[in-house]
This record gives structure tokens, sequence and C-alpha cells, in this order.
């Protein structure tokens, strides 16, 4: 019985010297057991003001991080921590900080979008974008938030509590997205290829739905490839919530119009049926003067579903094959049920539409 005894006190001993006595405790009144994993949305290469390299980072802080820092708990704080590994290599940790920091600073929120914050590193490199190594490598980053909050009575008692870590991103060379499907991998990399990626796309998740902002800057630059020109934008510009050129481009060449007089709504979501008539209007404004006829076009299974507006479009682009339907041939074009809407039914992913660019330079090449 004794050695027993022995046995389970030396086995306490040994978590007392690994884990520190708050885990055995309960936490502090307002101390969240865990905290919610910040999201890496987009990552560039841009320069700094002294030319060298950055790169910048949109990441979405949840709210109820925000809101944690907000109260603080033990007088505490939240701290955002960042690791980055090169090629293959093993991760390391970088230079975190408040994130009270990243959200005090106007210039740090990321325009009409909620809860995202710019954020910074500088490549572990030397030189400029054009000598240096940066794109012969792919960088790879990950972000973890952690609060740090007093449990004792003593001086220096205080512990942490982490979240999960983020998605992890890269960027650099043959990495121009962060995540997409095997299926796309072979059209993103041809549209990359070509230079059908527009910078706002790049470094993204691509199997996320796309904005009504991200599908202006890809059909303006796939209009511009086309013709070898470049378009003008609106002017005086019509819309109070964005002055994104590529958006008032698409409302100047017709490939998009507002969602009311004064407003854009860039973040806005799209749909299949609203991708292919933003895409088939593209088409349109690169040959006015081409054939469009969708006489004996079949109708889609779900035609009904279709609205009035885009039945033409999703017929032309299933008659030349850019688009095409599911297995049984609907067309999906929208979600018409609130469990269709929850699943994200008939929405436009990026990798998608990135795919119907290609498909679409490829027909209007060949013509």
């Amino acid at each position: 019985m004794k050695k027993r005894l022995l046995q389970w006190l030396l086995v306490l001993a040994l978590l007392c010297s690994i884990f520190p006595m708050s885990i055995f405790a309960s936490l502090p009144e307002g101390v969240p057991s865990k905290l919610d994993a910040p999201v890496i949305e987009k990552i560039e290469l841009i320069k700094d003001d002294g030319g060298e390299p950055l790169f910048r980072f949109e990441i979405k802080i949840p709210q109820s991080i925000l809101d944690l820092d907000q109260v603080r708990p033990t007088d505490g704080y939240t701290l955002i921590d960042y690791y980055c590994k090169i090629d293959d290599g093993e991760w390391g940790a970088l230079d975190g900080g408040y994130i009270d920091i990243m959200t005090s600073e106007p210039e740090r929120r990321v325009p009409n979008k909620v809860n995202t914050f710019y954020a910074y590193a500088y490549p572990i490199d030397e030189g400029d974008l054009e000598t240096t190594d940066i794109k012969q490598h792919t960088y790879w980053y990950k972000t973890q938030f952690s609060y740090v909050y007093y449990y004792g009575d003593g001086p220096g008692e205080w512990d942490y509590i982490y979240s999960d870590f983020s998605n992890e991103i890269s960027v650099g060379s043959g990495s121009f997205y962060s995540q997409a499907h095997d299926w796309a991998k072979p059209e993103l990399q041809k549209a990359n290829d070509l230079g059908l990626i527009p910078d706002i796309l790049k470094g993204a998740d691509m199997t996320k739905p796309i904005t009504r902002e991200e599908f202006c800057e890809l059909s303006v630059l796939l209009y511009e490839k086309v013709t070898g020109e470049e378009s003008e934008a609106a002017s005086p510009n019509p819309f109070k919530d964005t002055t994104n050129t590529a958006i008032l481009k698409a409302y100047k060449i017709g490939i998009t119009a507002g969602t009311s007089a004064t407003t854009f709504s860039p973040q806005q979501l799209i749909n299949r049926e609203q991708c292919a008539t933003m895409l088939f209007r593209t088409i349109k404004a690169i040959n006015p003067s081409g054939d469009y006829s969708i006489t004996g076009v079949k109708d889609f299974p779900d035609q009904k579903n279709i609205s009035n507006w885009a039945v033409e479009a999703a017929k032309y682009m299933l008659k030349t094959g850019i688009i095409t339907g599911d297995a049984q041939g609907n067309f999906m074009p929208k979600a018409t049920t609130s469990a269709q809407e929850a699943a994200g039914y008939g929405m436009a992913t990026r990798e998608q539409a990135i795919a119907l660019s290609v498909r679409t330079f490829d027909k209007m090449n060949n013509q």
C-alpha cells in the first residue's frame, strides 16, 4: 500500500512540474477555457515604403476574441502569434503582438470586410523583389491566439489559454492559392500561367464563394487579356461603398450593375446564375458582333429555378461548353430553400469562376 501511494505521489509531482498549478483549479471568472481560432483569408507579396518585400495578410478575428480583449478578465491581454515555414521545412515561431494594436489602427482594417485586419511579416530573405529568392520558394504561414491571464496572489502568476491554429496559407513559387480542390488545380495553374488571376485572388482559398468585387476583377482582367486593351473606369463614381477601379471598369463596360443607384455591395457573394450572366456580358463586350443564339439548346431539368434574366446566359454557356451542369444536367442556379442556402447550394466558388475564365479565354482566342 505504501509503495502504491508513493507511486501516486511521484506521478502528481511529475504533473505539477510539467503543468502549472492553474490547470488543476477552475479558471478565473470571465476567462474562457478555449479561444476561437483566427482565419487567414489572404496573403500577398507587396513592397514596404522603402521598397523591401513584405507579406501582407488579411486576418479575420472572431467577434468572441474582440469581445474578450475589450473585457480583459484579470487584467489580461490577447496576443496573436505567427508561425512560418519555407518549402517543406520546419515550422518556426515569429514575433507576435497584441491584437489591440492591430484592431485600434484604422489603416489596419480591411475595407468592406467585417472584423478583418491587415497584418505584416517580412520574408526570411534579403534583397528587392527583382533579385530576392522569395519567388524561388514557397512560404507557409499560420497564426494562433493566446490569452494571458493572472491566476494567483503572488508575482508572476500568469498563465495562457490558446486557440487552435488558423488555416495554413502559402505564397511564393507555384503557390498562388491557399486551398483548392484537385479537379480545379490544372485550370488554376493554366490561369496563373496566362495571367488571368487578379491580385485580389492570389493567395486566397479558392474553395470559397466568390464576391461581386472579386468577379469584377476577374472579368475585367479577362476582357483586357483577350482584347489587348486597357479599359476605362466609369467617372464619376456612382457608388458610395467602393472605389475599386476594376468595379468601375466593369460597370462602364456593361459587365455589372449596382445593387442600387448608389451601392455596389462589393462583398456580396454571387450564385451560379449571376456568375453566368456577368461572364456572358463580358463575352459580349469582348465580341459585340458574335453569334449568341441559343436556338435548339435544350432546357435544363431545373430550368424553373433559373431566373428569366439568366436563362439566355446559362444556355449560351452550356452551348459553348464553358459551363456544364451536374451529372443529371441540372444547372443549379441558386438556392431555392433555406436548407440549400445554409449549405451554400448554387454559389459560385472562386475556383469555378477562374476555371470559367480560362475556358472563355480559350474559346475567344480560338474563334
